[in-house]
């Protein structure tokens, strides 16, 4: 939670201008519009946690490239900058740029987290992940029967990102049982 020491400190004053100049008061700002104050705390360290994991290198040489020449102008657009409709066709060099995939037919898994589903990998398909932007493995997963879903689902998909093997445990809750 952000708190400062005591409000008539040069820490505090500074705790204020570093919130001011990195955004972050502007950012807790706009989210008191739809949250109370604990959540927005929560909700901007989640934001900033997503931001940091799908920094694109090219935005970055774009952003780079616009200060260096001077163009803070350019900023604005580069930060409202939409993925074109061609980066969600398949890639031309399909299936020889295409990452192998971690997971066979068959193999045992388990979405990764804690009281999450598991069962066995019965198909996969390459598609487009908008959440990463880019092409990647998705598999069709039969749960098995103790699974949480199962009980109104038989099957489910998920991103190889969110997966990982069951291991040698005969089911996930066995290794959830083992983890705690």
């Amino acid at each position: 939670m952000l708190r400062p020491v005591c409000h008539k400190t040069d820490e505090y004053r500074g705790y204020q201008q570093a919130l001011d100049d990195y955004g972050i008061a502007e950012l807790l700002a706009k989210l008191s519009n739809y949250c109370e104050q604990q959540e927005q705390e929560s909700l901007a360290a989640l934001l900033i946690s997503q931001l940091t994991q799908s920094i694109d290198a090219e935005l970055i040489a774009n952003y780079l490239s616009a200060i260096a020449l001077n163009r803070q102008d350019l900023l604005p657009r580069l930060i409202n900058q939409k993925f074109s409709p061609s980066s969600v066709d398949l890639p031309d060099d399909f299936p020889n740029t295409a990452k192998t995939p971690r997971f066979l037919y068959g193999d045992k898994l388990h979405w990764i987290g804690s009281d999450t589903d598991w069962g066995t990998a019965i198909g996969r398909f390459y598609s487009f992940a908008p959440h990463l932007c880019c092409w990647t493995w998705c598999y069709l997963i039969w749960l098995s029967k103790d699974s949480p879903s199962a009980a109104w689902i038989s099957a489910d998909i998920a991103w190889e990102e969110d997966l990982e093997p069951n291991g040698t445990k005969k089911s996930c809750k066995a290794y959830q049982l083992s983890s705690l």
